[in-house]
């Protein structure tokens, strides 16, 4: 009786949390991003629920037998050290704004958000700063400043700052934001502890993904009976029609692969920087894998297409016109963390489309086992995508950490990446939810899953806004 209750709680605040994650996003789109974090994010309760959610869930792990399976044991501790780290960080961590002029008196202390002053152990003084252009000579390339800091005691160092690099004394981290007119903003963030606890909490769940592959090889196997299966019936589809669908897939993946080239060659940044770029690169890896799921000719089929319409809507987006890159996006996080993130969108849209082919079979067909090799199929799928999100929101973590001093800020694509996060691990726990293994609902959920991480790819973007609304 008890581990039932732990089970709803659990699972109860996990759903709840996502409605009030999707609540908050649209809060902050219609009344300002400002009311969100006041109203939501920094609220008791909101603080509460994942208080409940981190405090039952350990509970109900120790009262089920996933306790002594050591992988996911390890697995689900580690997401809970990363909840612990934001707690800490919630708690302790200081951040403000500090605005340097040329030739002004050393300041010792910054801005908080609500206007109150921190002091730091050191004295700052700007000595140069500049905007670096592109050859157009209007678009910025770089903010670049060099300060001088000396401690109390006197003893003095330089140090250069541009966008990326980050600048860090004492537990205080300085960020460049903005260069004007012999002026230079920093955002100043001071969480010791929190970031510690956090990043390690990242470290131990990427191994704790990769310590479950490891431990289960019917993950492994499932993956390769996808791609190397005979699938699903070739109604309609003869063997000549595969290999012309083949070769126009190599003949796209080849055009892109010389466009983006170029496109690199002429920005010096891998081209994902925008939703047009994202969307090329999706149709890209969509147009290869045709070429190795083709003994799967009905699954071949939906992915050509789904590169198909990824590739026109990029090209009506106008990726040819793409123009300079924004100096926070010239960093080698940037491609590290766009394909991460991309590749497990389109094994979620892979996902989608193994599970939309497989109901339409089994309602025209009624053959259930292919139904149920699917969704082997299409858990491995699965497996794959949530490990690969989890790795790119982490990365991403990463680099707003380095960007802005702080590496979870509730922009709304972070909170969507998050709530598609959510939504896909509820596909995990067949023991706990039932209902899940059931080879039909499985590929339904698949179908809700893909309509989550299309709100987050597309939907943010136009709706919501954010720092994110470049993409």
């Amino acid at each position: 009786m008890c581990n039932k209750v732990f089970k709803y709680i659990s699972f109860g605040a996990a759903a709840l949390l996502v409605v009030v994650l999707v609540v908050s996003t649209i809060a902050g789109a219609v009344y300002g991003t400002a009311v969100a974090h006041d109203a939501i994010y920094s609220s008791p309760f909101f603080v509460a629920l994942w208080g409940v959610l981190f405090l039952f869930s350990v509970i109900y792990i120790f009262s089920t037998p996933v306790r002594r399976v050591a992988a996911a044991l390890f697995l689900h501790l580690s997401l809970a050290v990363v909840l612990v780290g934001a707690f800490v960080t919630y708690m302790t961590a200081e951040r403000g704004t500090l605005t340097l002029c040329e030739g002004t008196v050393p300041s010792s202390m910054f801005v908080k958000g609500d206007g109150s002053l921190v002091k730091f152990p050191f004295k700052v003084t700007l000595q140069a700063c500049e905007v670096e252009y592109y050859e157009d000579g209007v678009s910025p390339r770089d903010y670049i400043a060099t300060i001088a800091v000396q401690s109390l005691a006197g003893n003095g160092e330089e140090a250069s700052l541009s966008m990326n690099k980050v600048y860090g004394r004492d537990g205080f981290r300085f960020c460049i934001f903005n260069v004007d007119n012999g002026a230079v903003t920093l955002l100043v963030s001071h969480d010791p502890w929190g970031r510690a606890i956090t990043y390690s909490g990242y470290l131990l769940t990427v191994l704790g993904f990769l310590f479950v592959l490891v431990a289960r090889n019917t993950q492994k196997a499932a993956l390769t009976k996808l791609l190397y299966a005979t699938g699903y019936p070739h109604v309609g589809f003869s063997s000549h029609r595969m290999l012309k669908m083949i070769f126009i897939s190599l003949f796209l993946f080849g055009v892109i692969t010389y466009f983006g080239i170029r496109r690199w060659a002429d920005t010096g940044v891998f081209p994902v920087s925008t939703g047009a770029e994202v969307l090329m690169f999706i149709a890209w890896c969509a147009f290869l894998s045709v070429v190795f799921l083709r003994k799967n000719r009905s699954l071949a089929l939906g992915v050509f297409c789904y590169a198909l319409m990824c590739g026109a809507v990029s090209v009506s987006s106008g990726v040819a016109s793409s123009g300079w890159v924004l100096p926070v996006l010239r960093t080698p996080l940037l491609p590290l963390h766009v394909i991460t993130i991309v590749s497990s969108y389109l094994l979620i849209g892979l996902l989608a489309v193994n599970a939309l082919v497989s109901l339409i079979v089994y309602w025209l067909k009624g053959n259930r086992e292919r139904l149920e090799s699917a969704a082997l199929s299409g858990r491995a799928m699965l497996y794959f995508a949530t490990l690969l999100l989890v790795a790119g929101i982490f990365m991403g973590a990463a680099w707003a950490d380095i960007a802005w001093g702080r590496y979870w800020g509730w922009d709304p694509k972070e909170v969507w990446a998050l709530i598609t996060l959510f939504v896909c691990s509820f596909g995990f726990h067949t023991r706990s939810l039932p209902f899940m293994a059931r080879p039909v609902v499985f590929h339904c959920f698949c179908l809700v899953a893909f309509l989550v991480m299309l709100f987050t790819f597309f939907g943010v973007n136009y709706l919501l806004g954010g720092l994110h609304s470049y993409a």
